[in-house]
Parts: structure tokens; sequence; C-alpha cells
């Protein structure tokens, strides 16, 4: 429009109308690119007042110019909005060849690739004649919906110039923005650099997540270093898991949990139903079969969504009780039918049972699974078979075949709903399944899914997928995740690890655990032998049921949804997702699955049609399953120690400070050597000391305690008043509970308590008596004083749970035997404080007792030790290089005196608490009942898993 005026460069406009007013400048001459770009920088940079005024008088100052006239023309400039300089020098300078229009657009002057994506989402609009609403049809990771979308306006335009902002970046970076620093990564000792003098402690205000991705990368550098011998480019991809419940908001989380929780009691509330069947002499119930308690959830499904007595018979329903093992088919069959009202959902016929397992009838996906990969209940529904095939459902959703063939004849007793009929079936027989009657209604893939399983927008898994990809960044690549980063969701491990058999084998390495339970418990509750699958069949009893999971009992699950997910492809991505065309669609099911060739008549035409149908994922390689047990078995796990006591404090306060004349508040670091202590150093209750016979190393020490803490004799025992002792003991033979024993609990209760007051000058043989509600307790341990000036050294403290960090091990060469000793947290930090300043190799992290014999080697929580062989304990010399058997692999847990205790390395949690592994959930002695302190080695592992060095 030529009465409106356009901005151009108001930078530099802005910068020559200040500069006419500074006294003894000539504007144009003074204001050189290299002038301009110092004094934007200062505009752009200095954003406190004060500052900028001081940094416009230095600026003022180094070019010999009018300093108060041109601080006074300056100082007053707007600052730029937060969004500029968003983009770099270099970066506008490639934007721009594609925004520009007119004379100034040269093709000549275009990113060779930038042209390329732009021809390829052209090319992938093309085949779709630009409809919005077939975008789904062609976006991959190549090219995404949101990109897609941004050039649907170029239809018939020149799609390489007077692009915005957004197609303009995506074209360049394939995304909506640059990476602000590319870094390249060529060796471990960058993720070393980048660890100890990039990455700043708190940087991500989230400690979990900090400690997320410092171990993810130091696992990576340990990799390569290892297996790479530190060689550039030695990963070709990685691939990273993302967590689906990192994904979801906290709303969606809860209702999952909410969802789980009521699945898990119904579970509950069907095996007690069914045990109640058992005790009242039903015959052939079993409580614990999968099948059964599926057959009576039935009942209550049918009964909540569609029973209708009028169109089905209530005999043909008893039909379901008297089938005592339908097979998992059977009772998915069972379970569509009940729902579906016994009625077709495409034609709104009855299905009658007595036809059910027949095939007159299909399992029938609502979405097909080649375009929308969700083999779910609300996905499925059982319908004609006749009706399935090609030329009818065949690969359409459940709405475009209504749409499209609502109301055809398909045979004399079959006739599809036209699309009025079907939608208000679907109300009237969906409205409780609000999932399912969305599949049913919708036209369109739902969005949602795809959306989950793209969305890697979140916080974690974008910072560590953008830290990942400085390991992989090939030298042109500007993108904040590169295309060796392979991101996989949980959802297509799961399939994957079903489909390859690793659910059975996992279930083959955990079952000795469950076979011992049945050992220990003199029982079958935690399995049996089942002679048609020939293997121990784990189950889990009604009482530990409720959030178990085999899975989460073994820390080798881990390393199994590792395997999973580096044998995961981006094929295996594509296929599963369904979000590439179908053309590629058809190419990968020959490459990743086992396929069949079948004959199918179409009932239409009479014509024979030949297909071929997927079966089983192919495996990896031949025998993978056998090499995953196998290597699973043998894997040795890696704890990570948090024994650290003691480091120097690095604490800071602020000073103000004079800089250039202006007082600044800046942080400065504390002058002296003070220490930080990392542990708590005991207990909260503080102790009196009291003169008492004690055993050797002992202290007697007493406590003030509530009245109504007194359970029994023994506490009665410990009070160091005897006169208070009496009083106690007349006051509790007036109570006594149902069995005629004394009740402690109703004597020291409120009421009781009130009595024994009221009565005490009876109870005290008739002597005066203060009124009791707290006595004096003594114990005998080992304690230690808070100090050792004042008062502090009359006040004895017990060290605190968990802090027992170190577990001393010393052979008696005269008695030939292993010693023992438990080293307090306080006897550690005094020795640490008074070895600071030796060299790391010189000294110990604890003091030695050497009347305890030769020291061997120390153990601490999280350490692994080797249980060696009556063959290999009986050998004079244990050789260097052990065969180390990784069942014979013990983690220690804690230690108190002269006892320290142990778990299997593999072990996660108990099968049941405080039975599998003792009442403590740790144990002295290994499964073979050998005492483990007394023959371990104790093992040096790094961060893979390998064994370093072997401590005898």
């Amino acid at each position: 429009m030529e009465d409106k005026k356009y901005p151009c460069n108001p930078t530099r406009a802005d910068f020559l109308s200040r500069l006419k007013k500074v006294d003894g400048i000539k504007n144009k001459l003074f204001l050189t690119s290299k002038v301009e770009k110092e004094l934007w920088h200062i505009v752009y940079s200095v954003t406190d007042k004060k500052e900028f005024e001081q940094a416009l008088q230095t600026f003022a100052e180094k070019k010999n110019i009018a300093v108060d006239s041109f601080v006074e023309n300056f100082k007053k400039t707007p600052p730029y909005n937060s969004d500029y300089g968003a983009y770099s020098e270099k970066a506008i300078k490639k934007l721009i060849s594609l925004m520009r229009l007119g004379k100034y657009w040269n093709e000549n002057e275009l990113n060779v690739e930038a042209k390329q994506r732009i021809e390829d989402i052209i090319k992938r609009l093309n085949d779709i004649d630009f409809k919005k609403e077939r975008i789904e049809k062609v976006a991959d990771d190549a090219s995404t919906k949101q990109a897609l979308k941004s050039f649907l306006k170029t239809e018939g335009k020149n799609p390489l110039k007077g692009l915005n902002t957004y197609q303009a970046c995506y074209a360049i970076y394939e995304r909506h923005s640059e990476v602000a620093e590319i870094i390249n990564w060529k060796s471990p000792n960058d993720i070393d650099v980048y660890l100890n003098e990039v990455f700043k402690q708190h940087q991500l205000r989230n400690p979990i997540v900090e400690q997320v991705v410092t171990e993810t990368l130091r696992v990576v550098r340990d990799i390569w270093k290892q297996y790479g011998n530190g060689e550039k480019n030695f990963f070709h991809e990685i691939h990273l898991e993302l967590g689906r419940e990192m994904k979801n908001s906290k709303e969606k989380r809860e209702q999952m949990s909410n969802r789980n929780t009521e699945k898990e009691n119904t579970n509950q509330r069907i095996k007690a139903v069914l045990e109640e069947l058992k005790n009242d002499g039903v015959q052939e119930v079993r409580p614990y079969s999968p099948n059964q308690q599926e057959i009576l959830k039935l009942y209550e499904e049918g009964v909540s969504y569609n029973a209708n007595y009028d169109r089905v018979s209530e005999d043909e329903i008893n039909k379901i009780k008297r089938n005592s093992s339908p097979s998992k088919k059977d009772i998915l069959r069972y379970k569509l039918w009940l729902e579906q009202g016994y009625v077709s959902p495409y034609t709104g016929n009855l299905i009658p049972l007595s036809k059910l397992f027949t095939t007159d009838y299909q399992i029938e996906h609502i979405i097909p699974q080649s375009r929308y990969f969700d083999n779910s209940f609300n996905n499925k529904v059982i319908c004609e078979s006749a009706i399935n095939p090609y030329p009818y459902k065949d690969n359409q959703t459940a709405f475009e075949f209504i749409k499209s063939q609502g109301g055809t004849q398909v045979n004399e007793k079959v006739r599809i709903l036209n699309l009025e009929e079907y939608e208000q079936h679907c109300e009237t027989y969906f409205k409780k399944n609000r999932n399912k009657l969305k599949n049913l209604l919708s036209e369109d893939i739902p969005e949602g899914f795809i959306n989950r399983q793209l969305n890697d927008s979140r916080y974690i898994s974008k910072f560590i997928k953008g830290i990942l990809s400085n390991i992989l960044r090939e030298p042109d690549e500007k993108e904040a995740t590169v295309k060796k980063l392979v991101p996989i969701t949980g959802a297509i491990t799961s399939k994957l690890k079903q489909n390859w058999g690793l659910h059975d084998k996992w279930n083959e390495i955990i079952a000795p655990r469950f076979e011992r339970m049945n050992e220990l418990t003199q029982s079958q509750d935690y399995g049996y032998w089942d002679k048609e699958i020939n293997a121990f069949r784990t189950q889990v009893p009604d009482d530990i049921s409720v959030g178990f999971s085999k899975k989460r009992i073994d820390h080798r699950h881990h390393a199994l949804d590792a395997l999973v997910i580096a044998c995961t492809t981006r094929d295996h991505i594509n296929y599963i997702t369904s979000i590439n065309t179908e053309r590629k669609n058809e190419g990968l099911v020959k490459k990743l699955r086992e396929t069949e060739q079948v004959q199918l008549t179409n009932k239409k035409t009479g014509k024979q049609i030949s297909r071929r149908v997927a079966k089983a994922y192919k495996k990896p390689w031949k025998g993978f399953t056998k090499d995953a047990k196998n290597s699973l078995e043998d894997i040795i796990i890696s704890f990570k120690k948090n024994i650290r006591v003691i480091n120097r404090t690095n604490n800071k306060t602020w000073h103000w400070e004079k800089q250039n004349g202006i007082w600044k508040k800046e942080l400065q670091k504390q002058k002296g050597k003070n220490f930080a202590i990392r542990k708590p150093l005991h207990k909260e209750t503080v102790s009196g000391k009291i003169a008492k016979d004690t055993p050797k190393g002992k202290i007697a020490t007493a406590t003030r305690i509530a009245l109504s803490e007194v359970k029994n004799h023994k506490h009665i025992d410990k009070i160091t008043d005897k006169s208070i002792q009496k009083i106690l003991r007349n006051h509790v033979v007036n109570y006594h509970d149902k069995n005629g024993k004394e009740d402690f609990i109703e004597a020291f209760g409120k009421n009781g308590i009130d009595e024994l007051n009221k009565n005490i000058l009876q109870l005290n043989g008739g002597k005066n008596h203060q009124p009791i509600y707290k006595v004096r307790q003594y114990e005998i341990g080992k304690k230690f004083s808070v100090g050792e000036t004042g008062n502090k050294s009359d006040k004895f403290v017990e060290a605190a749970k968990g802090t027992n960090l170190y577990f001393d091990i010393y052979w008696d060469d005269k008695k030939q035997k292993r010693n023992f000793e438990t080293i307090p947290l306080n006897e550690v930090i005094e020795h640490q404080k008074q070895t600071v300043h030796l060299p790391m190799n010189e000294k110990l992290p604890i003091p030695l007792n050497r009347s305890k014999g030769e020291f061997l080697f120390y153990l601490s929580p999280n350490d692994l030790v080797y249980v060696p062989t009556s063959e290999e304990m009986n050998s004079d010399n244990i050789p260097e290089n052990l065969d180390i058997k990784a069942d014979r692999i013990y983690k220690m847990v804690s230690s108190s005196g002269n006892q320290c205790f142990f778990v299997k390395h593999q072990v996660s949690i108990s099968i049941k608490n405080k039975v599998e592994f003792s009442a403590l959930n740790k144990m002295e002695k290994d499964i073979n009942g050998e005492m483990i302190k007394n023959c371990c080695l104790k093992l040096e592992i790094n961060r893979l898993g390998n064994i370093k060095k072997i401590i005898k």
C-alpha cells in the first residue's frame, strides 16, 4: 500500500536518530557496521538500568565521544522484546533466503537440503490433494503433521519463497527452532568435560532429573570406553525408551492408578467368591484359575452392561458355567458377546450362543490394526464372519464401513445397518463404555493415541534426547534430536517382548524363587509343575496379590527391557504405531513378521482370493530367546553406593561490593576449612548416663518416657526408681483382659493413669508420692556423647538407623578364623577428618583395629560379595581369574556389631515380606546355609556390571 509506512531496519534508524543529538558526531560516518553491532549488543544484553548507563559510559569513553551527551540521549533506549535476537546471525542468513519475495529472492541461494525437504512435503500433500483431513495418511517422523499443515496454503504457489518463520525453520532445521549451541562429542573425554565443567548442580531444578541425566551419561561414557575403545563414531544409533506414565499429566496418571486399583480389588473379590464356593462343596472350583476368575467376572459384566433375557434365555447364559476350562479366546468372545447385548453391532442381528464359537462369527477390530495399533478390549467387537473380509469392512474403520456400505444386503440373513440405525444402536448398547463408543463412531484414527506415542515434549525426555544427540550428531545436523537417536515408547517394547517369547523366559528365570517359597511354606501356594507346558507355573497367593508384579521382584528386568529396546528398530516403531502409509506398511509386514498365504472365498462373487496373513513377529536372530535367558542368568547387577561421610563445605554468602563506583551484591565463598557431614549423626533421643554395671564397651543410660509406653513387666524392670516400680506393679494387678491376663494397655491408658494417681497413696503403702505421668527407663548399649566440652559430655545418643556404613573383616592367624567389627559413624567421621590431608591411595576411610588381626577388607551397603563353592573354599589358593557364578553373588545390606546381612544381588524385593528372606528380609547365611561373612570374597564391580577386582 503506497500510503502505508513499513518498518525497515528500525534498530539502525533509532541509533541514527539518537546520534543526531549527541555533541560532535557525524552520525552516518560514525555508525559503521562494527560500531552498530557493538552498540546493539549493549542494548540487547544489559537489562539493569544502572548497569546499562555504566555500559554506555564505558562505550563513549572508548570511542572518544562526549560521554554525558551520549549517555543522556541513549539511556532511554527502549529494551527489545523478549523474543528479539532469538535467532543467530548465521541462522537468519539461512532462513531469509526462503522468506524473500520478488527481485530479492534467488533460488541459487537456497540450501539444497531445505529444497529437498520442501519438495518432499509438497509431494506428500499432492498425494492427498492438499486435503487437511487426510494428512495423517502421509505424516511420519520425516514430515510431521504440523509441518505438513503449515504448507497447505502453498497449493498452486511456489513453496520455495515467501515462507513464514515456522515454514522456513522447518525446511532448514526440521523443527521450529535451531539448536542454541551445536555440540558434537567425539570421545568419552568430551562427556567428562561436560559433567565436570559444564553441567552445574541444580541447573535443572530437579535432583531426580539431574541424577537420571548424569548417570545416563556416565553409562554411555563407560560403554564407549569399554566396547568402543573411545573411538570416534563408535555409536551407530542410540535407542531410548520413554516412560509411558512420564508423558501423561498428573490427572491422567491418577486415573490410571485408580483403574489399576479397581481391577486389583475386583480380582481379590472374585478369588474370595470362588474360595467361598469351594468351601461350600461346589465341585471343580479352582480359586487360583485365571479362567474361572474371568468366567465369574463375566456374570457381573453381563448384568451391569446389557443383560436382556427377552432376547437370550438364561439357560444359554448358564452354559458359561458348565465350561470348566475355556480358552482365553473363548473368554474374550463371551465378554464381547455380553457387552454387545448378544447382538452384532454392524447388523443388529442376534448372535446365538450355540454359534458363538463357530466360524460364523469373528472377533473384529473396530479400527484395523494395520492402521492403528490397539489390541485392547475397547477396539474389538464380535460380528458375522461374512462382513469382516473384503469387499465389506476389510481395512476400513467401523464408521467408514457403515458410511460406505450401510444398508447393503450381504446375504438372505445379513443386512448391514444404515448410518442412522448404526449410530442409534451404538448409543444404546455401548453407553457404559465411552472409549469403545468413541472408536465405533469415529471416522478418523483417534489423534490422542498418535499424540501419546509421539509426544516427546516433556522436559525430562526432551533434555535427555538432546544431550544424547551430541554423541551422534553429524557435522551438518542442527536439529536438537538427531536422526540416529531412536525414541521408543513402552507400549512398543511391551508388545515385542510378548511376541518374542520373553515373558515365558522371564517366568523360567524367577521360578526357582517361587519353588523355594513352596518349600519354606510347606505348600503349593506359589506354583506347581504343569505337565502340559512341562514347566513350573508360578502363581501368587491372595494375601500378597494386590499390587504384586513378577517383573519388579528382580533387578534383571531392567536388563530385559534394555535388550528389547536395543533390538527394536525404526521399522518396528513405524509398523506398530501405524503412522506410515499403507503401501509402506505392506512392505514392513514381510520384513518384520512371519507370513502365511491363505485362500479366501468372496461370498458375494464366489471367487477365490489369495491373501497373505501376518503371523508372529520375526525374532532378532535365531536362538534369540535362549540367548536372552542365558545372558540374564549370567548378568551381574551393579549398585550405586552412598557412603560419602564428610566433605569440605562450599558455602557462599551475600556481600556488598563496590564495582566501578557502583555497590553490587555478590556471592562470596566463606573463609576457613570446615566440614559438612553427609549423614545423620544420631537419633533425636538424648539420654543421661547412670551408674550401673555394664559389659565392656557398653554404658547404661536413662531416658524419660510417657507412662502409656509401659507395655509389660520388662518395661517396669527397666525403670530406675524402685518405688515407682512397686506402685506400677500394685496398680496393674487390678486390670485383666478377657483371658485373665494383666492388661497393661487398659492399666496405662488415659483412664487407668487417672485411677493410678487417684489411688497413689494406697498403691505406695500409705506413703505420699507425686502424681506419675512419665518414668525414667534405662538401657545398656553402645552410645556416645554429643560432645567433649560443657554439658555435652554428659549427654549420650545412639547412632541413627542406616549409618553403619563400614563392616571390617580381619584374619586371626592364631585362631585361623575371621574377626568382625562394625565401625560407628562418629568414629568414621573423626578418622576421616584426621586423614583428610593424605592422598586417596595412602588412606582408608575407616580406622583399623589391629587387635582383631590382619585387616582383609571392609564391606559397605550395596557392596557385592562372592560365596565360593565348597571345592573353592577347600582349595589352598583361590585363583585371580576365578570363574564367578552369578547365582552365588550376594549384596551387603547392613551390619550391626559382628553381624552382617545380605540378599542375593538380583533380588529387588521379597516375594512375601518377612518370609522369603527371614523376618528381617535379609540373611546372614546363603541359600545353602553357609555363613556368608565367614567365607565371602569382595567384588569390585564397575558401572557396567563387570568385575574389576576380587579381594580375598
